[in-house]
Parts: structure tokens; C-alpha cells; sequence
């Protein structure tokens, strides 16, 4: 693997490990081997040598059904009983999970072309919404993390979230919407 192509595999790793272990978790894979599934997932990435300029959706579905497929293994060979079926989609919406205890986006998401419209109405945000979209709803870090990353104050944090999930929940109440 060239330098450039290992970067790359370095920034997918410290994107989508996080959510990979919060997914296995659902997978029900004990908590001591996650690290190992997660990692597993990763390795047949890379061995099977799939392409690192495929889009970010194509990225996050792979790596989704190659987990599921580790996790059916490690069941398989304690003799659990296999994952349940999870639709492709179950990877990326897992990202819009919300850190309150509101009732989340993805229960209000019926299909993926919701999420995927979901996914393009952030991307037309403002750029200081979208970076606290990325960071705290999909990426689901502290909001004094963002607040450290974005160098904003606790109170503007809370009202981008706010604000971001006020337009998100008015777009699935429209009824023109896909």
C-alpha cells in the first residue's frame, strides 16, 4: 500500500471505527471481542483490496455488511444464534443516532431515500451547521469535544443542534418528501 492509499485507510479507520463498534455491539458481540471484530473488518477490507475512491455511501455500506459478516462468524462459532438480517441502510442510519433522550432520526426514517435526502439537506446547510452535524449527530462526539474542535461556545453548540434537528424533523413531517 502506497503512502497515499494508507492515509486514506488511516482517515476511513478513524471515521467509521467508532460507529463499527457501536454496530457490533447491537450485533451482540461481547465487549471484549469488539476490538477484534472491528479490527477483522478492516483486515478484509484491505485484504480483498477494495477501492478507497468509491463514495462515502459505498464506503459505509461495505464496511457495514463485512461486519455483519464477522459477527454472523463469531456467533457461528460459539454456537450463537446468527445476527439478525439488517438492512443496508442500518450502517448509515446507526450515524444519525442523536446522544439525548429524545426519540432519534432514525425513527422517523421509513426508507433510505429518506436518508440519503437527510444526508443531502446537511450538505446544504451552512458550513457552521454541517460541522456540528458532522461532529455531534454522526459522529456522536461530546459536545464539549465539538465545542473544543470548533472553538465555539457551549450555548452555540446547543442551539446548531437545535436548529439542525428542528430542519431535519420539518423536512420528514413534509409529506412531498420522498
Amino acid at each position: 500500500m502506497d503512502v497515499e492509499s494508507r492515509e486514506k485507510f488511516e482517515g476511513m479507520y478513524l471515521k467509521y471505527q467508532g460507529v463499527l463498534r457501536r454496530l457490533a455491539y447491537e450485533y451482540e458481540i461481547p465487549p471484549d471481542y469488539i476490538d477484534d471484530v472491528v479490527q477483522d473488518t478492516f483486515v478484509s477490507f484491505a485484504q480483498y483490496d477494495y477501492s478507497l475512491e468509491q463514495s462515502e455511501q459505498g464506503k459505509k455500506i461495505l464496511l457495514g455488511r463485512i461486519l455483519k459478516s464477522r459477527c454472523m462468524d463469531f456467533h457461528r462459532r460459539l454456537g450463537n444464534k446468527p445476527c439478525q438480517d439488517v438492512d443496508d441502510e442500518d450502517f448509515i442510519m446507526e450515524e444519525f443516532r442523536i446522544q439525548s433522550g429524545r426519540q432519534s432520526i432514525p425513527d422517523f426514517v421509513a426508507s433510505k431515500e429518506r436518508c440519503f435526502a437527510i444526508l443531502e439537506a446537511i450538505e446544504r446547510m451552512p458550513e457552521n451547521w454541517q460541522q456540528v452535524a458532522n461532529l455531534k449527530l454522526i459522529e456522536g462526539r461530546s459536545t464539549e469535544e465539538v465545542c473544543q474542535i470548533l472553538n465555539i461556545s457551549e450555548k452555540a453548540c446547543y442551539s446548531r443542534v437545535s436548529r439542525i434537528r428542528k430542519s431535519v424533523e420539518k423536512l420528514l413531517r413534509d409529506e412531498s418528501w420522498p
